[in-house]
């Protein structure tokens, strides 16, 4: 069956999100713009998409180089290891091993295979739901070396006929193959109504994780790893799997999955991702925009983590990579990642452990595909080279592959977790320690804590006037990076006071245009800081601007490159501060609207002395408060990876209010 499935899913799971309310239509620009009408940026909103492009194109740079001076088997070792350190850091704290608790919840045969569903806990209440698919005894005598299939982004999960499909090929062919569901797929939605059926799954369940999985420093993928893992365990633990003969293998979401699992878990053998591998460094992030959460990992370009880095921090472990020629993750991407892949393995003197299989056709587990996997497998673990095909053996309908008999699915059963859950009592388990931080903290400590974890530069660009229009200032701050300001001076040059207004809405905001009109409302400027206002994103609907913000794609490329908007509105914050401090002598006092509270509580910690005050306009939700909504909202614009080990919203408030800076 030739179809997109992941497309197919996506499209499913958004419509869902759409039935619940949950979508936000586009955000269209305004034509007499500013920075149009004074020739400073032809589309505002693209503003910030045209920063981490360049920053993503100086990243490609320094990859090739740092890949270029890799040399010697020492080299590559200090590469792998490097990377592979910085990898786990970022996926964030993992948990204990705890009893599996596995289940054979039935089985059956067929003519040329068996099977078994299988039911685990991977952490207590965390219930994953397997098929274990096995050769007949009569035709192959155990123990067999096996595959774990980790599926891509179909809503039946295992059930979906190419990934059960690659498994039945595998036990046809003397392997065992263990198929098992991905969070919010099959039978493990976590987004459930008060029948127990899905209001959203696939794609944008995974992002809701991923938004509020960043609060904790984790990652949607840690979830996804961690149930990996635990699979490998289950199958170590049966007698009739050679335990150290484990591959992993998957397409789409699930190549994803396996380009993790193959790098970070040393007990698999081989691996075969399909249908993911490219670049960030061209399509992936230029034109097909970032992809789901778990696809972005923190700051991975900053530590030099592309693609092909998945295919070659193992080496020299059996890798094949399969790709489609008409996939939308760009199949030309992804031989250039091979490439750079193969050059490591020959560099190793193991040209002959990395292949690659290209079909012609569009994204999917392909037939090529499947059969190459399982050729793959037999020759590393079987020393067979068997030409296979696939013949026509029956696959398991929705009731046989089913691992739960008496639920819909696995927040039914007892004491059932899901992911938003697991973060919140991360998040819970983190306050103590957190709050201590913050009892007796000194000004130049809480600086340098808040700079750190948000991310905010030791020395603030500059700030520099580059237009003007009647009320209306433009400044610079990074190169080409426009902050529309709108002021109220008269014809003042110097004054004692100025109150600096952000607001998340932009300069002409209800609140701003009120504060504006008010009687002897004092000097002002309304700063629009990056990514509001005039420049605000008009971002892709696949990161729902209901949940994430408007700006949600864009924010991913941040991500990977070790940014956060908090830390750059914070920046473009304290340098206009500092522009109107030296050039009329004003006290700066803040007042911020929406989300950008975030930005001045942040700013006004880390630079004590600049600011006098900061006021909150409206409600500035805790991080720790978007935890306990399953739907958020978490705007990723607002989000800040791992803050919650060092400060929620509460924590800076009173710290503020402590030192005589807070205006209630």
């Amino acid at each position: 069956m030739k179809q997109r499935i992941r497309m197919a899913s996506r499209i499913f799971g958004l419509a869902l999100c759409v039935a619940a309310g949950l979508c936000a239509a586009s955000v269209g620009r305004a034509e007499d713009s500013i920075l149009v009408k004074k020739g400073l940026c032809e589309n505002p909103e693209a503003m910030m998409r045209s920063k981490f492009f360049d920053e993503i194109a100086q990243a490609e740079q320094k990859w090739i180089a740092d890949y270029e001076a890799v040399e010697t088997k020492e080299d590559v070792e200090k590469y792998q290891k490097a990377r592979l350190a910085a990898f786990r850091e970022a996926l964030g704290p993992m948990w204990e091993r705890t009893p599996l608790n596995a289940k054979i919840t039935g089985q059956g045969a067929k003519e040329k295979y068996r099977y078994e569903n299988v039911l685990f806990e991977s952490i207590p209440g965390v219930y994953v739901t397997g098929t274990l698919f096995l050769p007949t005894e009569d035709r192959f005598k155990g123990p067999y070396p096996a595959m774990l299939v980790v599926c891509g982004h179909s809503a039946n999960g295992k059930a979906y006929e190419n990934y059960q499909g690659i498994g039945i090929l595998a036990a046809v062919n003397g392997l065992a193959a263990f198929v098992v569901d991905p969070i919010d797929q099959g039978e493990r939605f976590q987004y459930v109504n008060e029948k127990g059926d899905p209001v959203t799954m696939t794609v944008p369940a995974h992002n809701l994780v991923q938004a509020g999985a960043v609060l904790v420093g984790r990652n949607c993928a840690t979830f996804e790893v961690w149930d990996g893992m635990r699979a490998i365990d289950y199958l170590q633990s049966r007698p009739d799997i050679v335990g150290d003969k484990i591959g992993v293998c998957g397409t789409s979401g699930g190549g994803t999955q396996t380009s993790y699992i193959m790098n970070l878990d040393e007990r698999i053998a081989l691996a075969a991702p399909s249908c993911y591998i490219c670049t960030f460094f061209n399509d992936l992030t230029h034109n097909l925009g970032p992809q789901d959460g778990e696809q972005n990992i923190f700051g991975q370009l900053a530590f030099g983590m592309d693609h092909a880095d998945y295919l070659f921090l193992r080496a020299p472990m059996p890798t094949l990579m399969c790709c489609a020629t008409k996939d939308f993750f760009n199949c030309d991407d992804g031989w250039r990642s091979y490439r750079y892949a193969a050059r490591m393995f020959s560099r190793l003197n193991y040209s002959n452990r990395i292949s690659i299989v290209e079909k012609d056709d569009e994204h999917g587990y392909s037939e090529e595909a499947r059969v190459a996997t399982i050729r793959w497998a037999l020759l590393w673990f079987c020393g067979r080279n068997d030409e296979i095909v696939e013949h026509d053996q029956p696959l398991l309908d929705d009731e046989e592959i089913r691992s739960l008999k008496d639920a819909k699915n696995v927040m039914a059963l007892p004491g059932a977790k899901t992911s938003r859950e697991l973060n919140l009592e991360l998040a819970l388990a983190l306050k103590p320690e957190r709050q201590k931080k913050w009892v007796d903290i000194s000004p130049e400590a809480a600086a340098k804590l808040v700079r750190t974890r948000a991310l905010v530069r030791d020395a603030s660009p500059e700030a520099k006037v580059v237009a003007e229009e009647g009320n209306d200032v433009v400044f610079e701050t990074d190169s080409k990076i426009y902050l529309p300001t709108r002021v109220n001076f008269g014809a003042d040059e110097k004054f004692d006071e100025l109150t600096i207004r952000v607001s998340d809405q932009g300069r002409t905001s209800e609140a701003t245009n009120a504060a504006f009109s008010a009687e002897n409302c004092g000097k002002i400027a309304a700063v629009e800081l990056r990514g509001y206002g005039d420049t605000k994103a008009n971002g892709r609907t696949y990161y729902n601007h209901a949940h994430f913000g408007n700006d949600g794609s864009d924010c991913c490329l941040a991500y990977v490159l070790r940014e956060c908007y908090v830390g750059l509105r914070t920046d473009d914050l304290i340098a206009v501060a500092k522009y109107y401090r030296e050039k009329t002598g004003a006290k700066i006092k803040l007042q911020a609207e929406g989300w950008a509270g975030t930005v001045a509580l942040v700013a006004a910690i880390a630079e004590p002395e600049l600011f006098e005050s900061v006021e909150l306009i409206g409600e500035l939700p805790t991080w720790e408060s978007q935890l306990e909504k399953p739907f958020g909202p978490i705007p990723m614009a607002n989000g800040i990876h791992g803050v919650l080990n060092d400060f929620d919203i509460d924590d800076l408030v009173g710290y503020l209010t402590k030192i005589g800076k807070f205006v209630k």
